[in-house]
């Protein structure tokens, strides 16, 4: 397995937006999906068509999680790291809803509450989670849009409205751990009647929003290049006053995928040369085998799905 931790480089802090994970709410014909466009190299993977006014985007309906599994196995395929730098998801909340059909569907039931002891909810709440995750994980930007959720209230004779995303908790929380920033798409009128669309991106007590980068201004022209623009400046403003190492491009860092007959081929050509060595080292590979699984069994007998543990044991055989 390729980890070396004697041999990592520090973290740096990129100016472009490639590599963020950033998600951004407002209500309908806002703009949430034209933002989302303008990211280069960006695949839209469209759990509702919001792209038929857009031009020269890359887009896949989505329907189904099934269809999504599909997507992710083709997402590992380095000729698709090559061809995209950004997933978008449009939009999150009815991806979550995909997810929690599909768990349904697994325990054969209408509703994720009859599902004994709460054990639908987490089983979708995990299933969400490790795909946003492997995402990231194999070095994609990823952009999450979403619906607003406005409420209004009444405080000292005047209504007022509250902002958040249309999610549900599960799914809100799941999104908000990874996300870089979380953006609410206002409109304002000025004097003349025109309106002007903002990206806010702090904690109000009106509007839910957020961001690790804390020098990013809270209310920015809302577009592409505008947030391209005001992270940059946040990031120079970092280097400055925190000392931050600040490149141009973010390096793409993918999660490693495994190649079960190549790691099995190689467990089975180390366990030949180390009984050729010595005839007793079968007895020390078959318990550490044990010590990584938990129970007795043979190299032979490790399927596909345990391809990172049979990695553990050929780490292990390669100290012998």
């Amino acid at each position: 397995m390729a980890i070396d931790i004697l041999n990592l480089k520090p973290t740096t802090v990129s100016r472009d937006l490639r590599g963020k994970y950033v998600m951004v709410y407002g209500n309908p014909k806002v703009g949430k999906t034209s933002f989302a466009a303008k990211f280069k190299k960006n695949l839209l993977l469209a759990f509702e068509i919001g792209y038929n006014a857009l031009d020269n985007v890359y887009a896949q309906p989505v329907q189904k999680w099934a269809e999504l599994k599909i997507i992710i196995r083709q997402l590992e395929d380095p000729r698709a790291r090559e061809m995209y730098d950004t997933i978008t998801i449009d939009t999150v909340g009815i991806m979550y809803d995909a997810c929690e059909k599909f768990i349904c569907q697994q325990n054969g039931v209408q509703k994720i509450s009859e599902i004994p002891w709460g054990a639908g909810y987490t089983a979708t709440k995990n299933e969400f989670e490790n795909t946003l995750r492997h995402i990231t994980m194999l070095g994609y930007g990823l952009i999450l849009l979403a619906h607003a959720d406005t409420r209004k209230e009444t405080i000292d004779n005047s209504e007022i409205e509250f902002y958040s995303p249309a999610l549900n908790k599960r799914c809100y929380e799941i999104c908000n751990r990874i996300v870089d920033v979380i953006g609410y798409i206002g409109i304002e009128w000025d004097e003349n009647g025109e309106s002007h669309r903002y990206l806010y991106t702090r904690q109000t007590p009106r509007v839910v929003a957020g961001s690790r980068f804390k020098y990013l201004a809270p209310k920015i022209e809302f577009g592409y290049e505008q947030l391209v623009n005001a992270v940059a400046d946040a990031i120079e403003k970092q280097a400055k006053l925190d000392g931050a190492t600040i490149v141009d491009k973010a390096e793409k860092q993918a999660e490693e995928k495994l190649d079960f007959n190549k790691v099995r081929a190689e467990a089975q050509e180390l366990w030949t040369k180390l009984i050729a060595k010595d005839q007793n080292n079968a007895s020390i590979i078959l318990k550490k085998i044990e010590m990584t699984m938990g129970h007795k069994m043979k190299l032979s007998e490790f399927t596909e799905d345990q391809c990172d543990l049979l990695a553990l044991v050929v780490d292990e055989m390669k100290t012998m």
